[in-house]
């Protein structure tokens, strides 16, 4: 990848955050590490497979899961793909 392509990359990223923002404005309460773990957890990943993918433990997955279903109101992996099933 150049670095235009790079740039282009980041822009885009930044673009469809600001747009999943305005459709779901709560995700502001996520920090950096818990956004990455939820759109982890948008996949059929297992827990052990997202800290894997994302070099962390698993308790540390199992941390950031309970902190974002608590950010978001719910309770559950099902909720939250019930919930954010069209992201």
């Amino acid at each position: 990848m150049g670095i235009l392509n790079y740039f282009d990359y980041i822009a885009l990223a930044e673009s469809e955050y600001k747009r999943l923002l305005e459709i779901y404005p709560e995700l502001k309460e996520l920090s950096r590490r818990e956004l990455e773990v939820f759109a982890q957890l948008l996949t059929d990943k297992t827990q052990a497979q997202i800290a894997e993918e994302l070099f962390i433990t698993h308790s540390s997955v199992h941390f950031h899961c309970k902190n974002i279903y608590k950010k978001l109101g719910i309770n559950s992996r099902r909720q939250l793909l019930i919930k954010y099933k069209n992201i």
